[in-house]
């Protein structure tokens, strides 16, 4: 079989995928197209992600991951969570997973990749309850 999805190209918004282009992250599926996928960074991406790709036919063998423009690492309950069903993980910059998916297209492999726009700035929980408080503080300022 083949992919159905044969082209992706990515900007600092989302991607292009054949003639689609999604905004934010987004998440290929073999034979099955592509989800918008919204999460705020690879670390907090949900462990129930492998879930739902577990449960694909035929079987993915790899997760392709492009984690913006600086290598991320996902949560031990994600990792867990591929060990679990076999699935393996391949994460590089979003610009590497691009060129690295064009490969896998012609391995003829079963894989599904998600990806995050390569200049989409990736936020821990600190510094969103810190930026959150920030912006709070300021905006008391401003009613004051």
């Amino acid at each position: 079989k083949q992919w159905y999805q044969r082209r992706v190209r990515g900007n600092h918004r989302g991607f292009q995928i054949n003639k689609s282009f999604v905004h934010g992250p987004v998440l290929i599926l073999p034979y099955a197209g592509f989800l918008h996928w919204k999460f705020d960074n690879l670390s907090t991406a949900a462990p129930n992600t492998i879930f739902l790709l577990s449960r694909l036919h035929p079987k993915i063998d790899t997760l392709l991951i492009g984690c913006g423009s600086t290598i991320d690492q996902p949560s031990r309950e994600f990792r867990r969570a591929c060990e679990a069903h076999n699935i393996g993980l391949q994460i590089e910059t979003t610009q590497q997973a691009i060129a690295t998916y064009g490969i896998l297209l012609d391995d003829v492999r079963s894989f599904a990749a998600l990806m995050i726009p390569a200049s989409q700035k990736q936020l821990t929980a600190d510094e969103k309850v810190y930026l959150q408080r920030q912006r709070a503080a300021d905006a008391n300022k401003e009613l004051e």
